[in-house]
Order: C-alpha cells, then sequence, then structure tokens
C-alpha cells in the first residue's frame, strides 16, 4: 500500500520547486478542489484537484515577485490577494483584487464583503457588480494571464510541427473527450499545457483560460459550448474587457474549424501589470 501511494504521489503535476512553501494559502488564494483518490473501492486520500486554470494564479504572482526579487512570505501581514480566476466571492473584507471576476454559479448572497482593495477585474460586468455594492473599482480589466507572454519569454509561438487545431475542454467536460488525439486537458502540467497551445493554429476550448493563453500569444480561438453547465457569465466579462462586447461560440468541433478564430483581444498589459499591488511587499 505504501509502495502504491508513493507512485501516485509521483504522478501528481507540480509548478515547481518549493512553491507550495513560497505560496501561504493566507497570503494569495486561489482556488483548489478536493478531488478523492480510490483503490479498490476504498478511499486512499485526498489531494486538490489540478487546473491549470487555477494554478496559473500562484505561478503568475511568483514570477512577477521573482522579477522584482520578492517573495509572497514577505507580503505585509494580515494582508491577503486575489488574482486569477472567477473567485471574488471567496474575497473577505479588505482583501486586495487583481484581475479576479464574478462566478455565474454563484448567488449574490454568498458575496459577503463591503469593503474591498480593488487594482483590476477581469471585465467590466465584475466593475459593474462591484460598483452597484457601493465598492470602488478601476477601469482597469484583464486576466492576468494575458500576461504571460511578458512574464515568461521561454514561451515562444512553434513555427514548425504546427497541428491544425487544439480542443481544451472545460474541467467538467473532460470525460467528453476521452481518447481524442487532438485534445489537451486542463489537468496537465501547466508548462505542457502552454506548450501543446503554441503549436496550434487554432485552440477550440470550452476553458476560458485555454481561449485567454491562446489568445496571450495571438494564436486564433474560438469558444466551444457543448453544455450549458457553465454560465456565460464568464465568458462574456472577458470578452468584453478585451474589447469584444460581440462574440460568437461554436457547438461543435467542426463548427469552430468553420467559424476560425475570434477577433483577437484588445487590452493594456502594461496597465494591468502597473495595477499589480506591489506595494503589499512594500
Amino acid at each position: 500500500m505504501e509502495v502504491l501511494k508513493s507512485a501516485l504521489r509521483r504522478l501528481r503535476p507540480t509548478i515547481g520547486p518549493r512553491v507550495e512553501e513560497e505560496m501561504g494559502i493566507e497570503r494569495l488564494f486561489w482556488w483548489r478542489a478536493r478531488k478523492p483518490h480510490y483503490l479498490f473501492g476504498k478511499l486512499v486520500y485526498w489531494t486538490r484537484s489540478y487546473n491549470v486554470g487555477d494554478i496559473l494564479s500562484p505561478i503568475i504572482i511568483q514570477r512577477i515577485l521573482q522579477n522584482r526579487g520578492l517573495f509572497l512570505k514577505d507580503m505585509e501581514a494580515g494582508r491577503r490577494l486575489l488574482a486569477v480566476g472567477s473567485i471574488l466571492h471567496f474575497a473577505r473584507e479588505g482583501d486586495t483584487i487583481w484581475g479576479s471576476g464574478i462566478n455565474g454559479k454563484i448567488g449574490t448572497h454568498e458575496y459577503c464583503f463591503t469593503s474591498l482593495d480593488v487594482r483590476a477585474v477581469r471585465g467590466p460586468l465584475t466593475r459593474r457588480f462591484l460598483l452597484d455594492r457601493g465598492i470602488a473599482c478601476p477601469a482597469v480589466y484583464g486576466d492576468p494571464a494575458l500576461l504571460i507572454p511578458y512574464l515568461f519569454p521561454e514561451f515562444r509561438v512553434q513555427q514548425r510541427q504546427k497541428q491544425r487545431y487544439v480542443v481544451i475542454p472545460h474541467l467538467h467536460e473532460i470525460s467528453m473527450f476521452a481518447g481524442e488525439a487532438e485534445v489537451l486537458y486542463p489537468t496537465c502540467n501547466w508548462r505542457r499545457f502552454i506548450s501543446r497551445i503554441l503549436t496550434a493554429d487554432l485552440v477550440i476550448s470550452s476553458s476560458l483560460h485555454g481561449i485567454i493563453v491562446a489568445e496571450a500569444f495571438g494564436i486564433p480561438s474560438r469558444l466551444l459550448r457543448l453544455t450549458s453547465a457553465e454560465p456565460m457569465l464568464k465568458y462574456q466579462d472577458y470578452y468584453s474587457g478585451t474589447g469584444r462586447n460581440k462574440f460568437s461560440y461554436a457547438h461543435s468541433i467542426e463548427d469552430a474549424q468553420r467559424m476560425g478564430g475570434e477577433e483577437l483581444p484588445q487590452f493594456d498589459a502594461d496597465g494591468l501589470l502597473r495595477a499589480f499591488p506591489i506595494d503589499l511587499w512594500r
């Protein structure tokens, strides 16, 4: 049993040396759903499930801080930061927000804060939600994953061995794509996720961060809508926050190939990066 547990642990994706120790959940919040592991029908242990769209938050924050010789653990005591993802309903009084968005699955009564330190939000739908609650929110838009090409220059769009297209399912739609060769699962290692996107001529994705990462590098992408399980709000928030109030989605992979990519985003990368709350480390 111990040998099996050890082998299973080695299969878990990692996000880099010492990252878990440097993060500190009380300093940076990101969504990590719990995932059970079974053996012969028995619960062996619980881990946090791995979803690239969620894990990009600590990855991006850590790179920004590393570039300035800082560490997450040195954040001012008592402060907490929320960045990538539809996680605004997890905010507490006084939390700092940089790029987060509201979640279409969450009722308004679950947003329990009355005061936040907002530096940027994912899009204008999130901003309007906050303004309606009397919370000051600047018109600084963009998911921080749009900054990946600027923060990670080691990633480059591949000119050779290009794939015609890559399909990225939402985390809850993975079972619909079992065994498909063109599929890139959002549960893979984040570096492999980005690298595979960079080999594609077109990204077809129901995962929001599949779309965001592709568009950040100038790769055409098309939203894939196979089910109604995931509310449209977060997609509308992202697209409108990047200059596209009108967008279209495909109902099938074939449909997406015919449609091609959506118009590429317009956003102020420098403005989003300037809005990063570096003062929390001073």
